[in-house]
């Protein structure tokens, strides 16, 4: 990636004239986006967590700058974990909008049992197996005191989301955050779901330049030879968007 791009201009321009490739952008150049199309700036959040699984404060204003850009009706996460981005979403869309949190089900984790959180900080694939048996423990503690009016547009999903039919399943969606498991199979076929559902809004992934997760990176360097994809500069977010008009 080349030096990353820093205002809405020149992000507006390669979206119209780029249909592939992978390029870096400062956050400020979607911040100008906002406001330019009269967002409200006013978001509502609690700080990020700090433990492993957890989101950074730039990720999280990114995923609210998309679901004010896009003001979804169906927005769809992929790994709920402790519900900290499920809640996120629940507070910034708006009240016709369902928020879809997809997690594996307790038959697919009971057997689960990484324990070690040295090997958990060294090994992608046993740190998605430990952040599931924290889960599986702790709940989603994150989700505690929403509303009612919330709860009742929450979908809680409890499914492997690479055998999920989305098109069945959910028909359609404006934004999809693909943030469960990080091997380069589940991937590819959370972003292939994602992409049968949403024909006009964007599609995000999370751990993108992580040291820990490669085989996301390893995915989407792959996926930019043929569409047209952005990672924002100190972030662990990459994104898509699909069919986008201001």
């Amino acid at each position: 990636m080349t030096e990353a791009i820093a205002s809405k201009e020149i992000f507006l321009d390669y979206l119209n004239t780029r249909n592939k490739g992978l390029y870096c952008l400062k956050l400020r150049a979607l911040l100008e986006l906002g406001q330019d199309c009269k967002l409200d700036s006013a978001y509502l959040s609690h700080l990020p967590p700090i433990g492993m699984g957890s989101i950074t404060l730039v990720d999280q204003v990114a995923l609210v700058l998309f679901v004010k850009l896009f003001k979804p009706k169906r927005c769809i996460e992929i790994g709920t974990f402790k519900g900290f981005t499920t809640r996120l979403l629940l507070d910034n869309t708006n009240n016709d909008c369902e928020v879809v949190t997809i997690d594996l089900p307790s038959t697919l984790t009971e057997s689960m049992s990484a324990t070690d959180e040295t090997l958990a900080r060294k090994n992608g694939e046993y740190n998605d197996e430990y952040l599931t048996v924290i889960q599986a423990t702790e709940g989603q503690p994150h989700l505690n005191g929403i509303t009612a009016a919330q709860l009742n547009r929450l979908r809680m999903v409890k499914s492997d989301s690479t055998t999920l039919d989305f098109l069945t399943e959910f028909e359609s969606a404006e934004m999809v955050f693909i943030d469960g498991g990080h091997s380069l199979k589940i991937v590819k076929a959370d972003t292939e779901n994602a992409k049968k559902i949403v024909n006009k809004g964007v599609i995000v992934w999370h751990d993108f330049s992580s040291g820990l997760h490669t085989e996301v990176s390893d995915y989407i360097n792959s996926l930019a030879h043929s569409n047209l994809v952005f990672h924002i500069e100190n972030s662990l977010i990459a994104f898509q968007f699909i069919n986008f008009t201001k």
